[in-house]
């Protein structure tokens, strides 16, 4: 099982790509317009099963869907209901019946779990998982959510702009991210940098770090691996590599409140995102009873409200960089 991971149209040209080659079935996809809900799920899934069949040689229309229906749990009258009819959840388990039902070797799907509810997403993407080992079918899909990439045995593929950039396990294309994509779901930066004699060095910034290695490098910083103040001077900081930055994007991520900053001078700073604020509750060693609920960086606000207050886009504040935060790892 490959996961495919990327920009939605990186991604499904090459499922497409892999759907037009022998024995693999082609994607299942509904119809859109007004009167596409009309139509009968056994029509939908006939014609489907006829363009598998065309394309996998696998003798699809001859195939038997109730058994595939019960396996996904859907009882076989669903065949009599309309598509309109159908929920999100019981059209993934209807795609999925119908890619299995064609009997090919090979299934090709686009986000196959993406409208399901958490709540019974894990579920479905184990029943499929199950399937897929018994039978000892191939399968490539595609998905952006992290989790759906665990059932990926083969590896993650991660595809952007039309390019391959990393193929490996799940774990390593997470830890060692050479895309924005997975930098952004394991929810770190990624620079280009360089390794020599004995310093790790981006660009042209000051923030540096000892390392071993020698040569090109990407290197990773984690969204909480800065402190953050309006005050030069706050004593918070405790090394000389405090830069100047400017907010340029404020969004929200989950639980977090999160910025994005550009350094004022290149040759200090670095551009990072970087979280503000957790309203999921900070964990502190040593709880500071002036400092508010969820909050990061005291220097910018002792409350969320002073926070919201102080930071807006455009706002100039002072960065201090982990630097034994810095993880690095070949480019090769």
């Amino acid at each position: 099982m490959l996961g495919l991971m990327g920009s939605p149209d990186s991604t499904t040209s090459v499922v497409l790509s892999a759907a037009a080659l022998p024995h693999v079935a082609p994607p299942p996809r509904f119809p859109t317009g007004r009167r596409s809900g009309r139509l009968r799920v056994r029509s939908w899934m006939k014609s489907y099963l006829r363009e598998a069949d065309a394309g996998s040689g696998e003798a699809a229309s001859a195939a038997d869907p109730s058994a595939a229906l019960t396996s996904f749990g859907l009882r076989p009258d669903v065949l009599r209901s309309r598509l309109g009819d159908l929920d999100a959840t019981d059209r993934a388990r209807l795609a999925l019946a119908a890619a299995w039902a064609s009997g090919a070797k090979w299934l090709a799907l686009i986000d196959p779990f993406g409208s399901v509810p958490g709540h019974l997403r894990t579920g479905l993407r184990g029943r499929f998982a199950e399937l897929v080992a018994q039978e000892g079918r191939g399968v490539v899909f595609s998905s952006n959510s992290l989790t759906d990439h665990t059932i990926a045995e083969a590896g993650v593929a991660d595809i952007e702009k039309d390019q391959l950039v990393a193929l490996g396990s799940l774990e390593q294309i997470v830890t060692e991210p050479r895309g924005s994509l997975p930098a952004e779901l394991s929810g770190v930066n990624v620079y280009s940098g360089l390794a020599r004699k004995g310093w790790l060095s981006i660009g042209h910034s000051a923030v540096r770090a000892r390392t071993e290695l020698d040569g090109k490098v990407f290197v990773t910083l984690g969204w909480r691996a800065a402190l953050l103040s309006l005050d030069e001077h706050d004593p918070a900081f405790t090394s000389a590599t405090v830069f100047e930055a400017i907010v340029t994007g404020l969004r929200d991520r989950g639980s977090c409140l999160q910025a994005k900053l550009s350094p004022v001078d290149t040759e200090m700073g670095l551009a990072l995102d970087v979280d503000l604020a957790d309203l999921a509750g900070v964990p502190r060693t040593q709880p500071d009873p002036t400092i508010g609920f969820g909050v990061l960086h005291p220097g910018l606000g002792a409350t969320i409200s002073e926070l919201r207050t102080n930071v807006k886009v455009g706002t100039h504040v002072f960065v201090e960089v982990d630097t034994s935060a810095l993880h690095a790892y070949p480019v090769e």
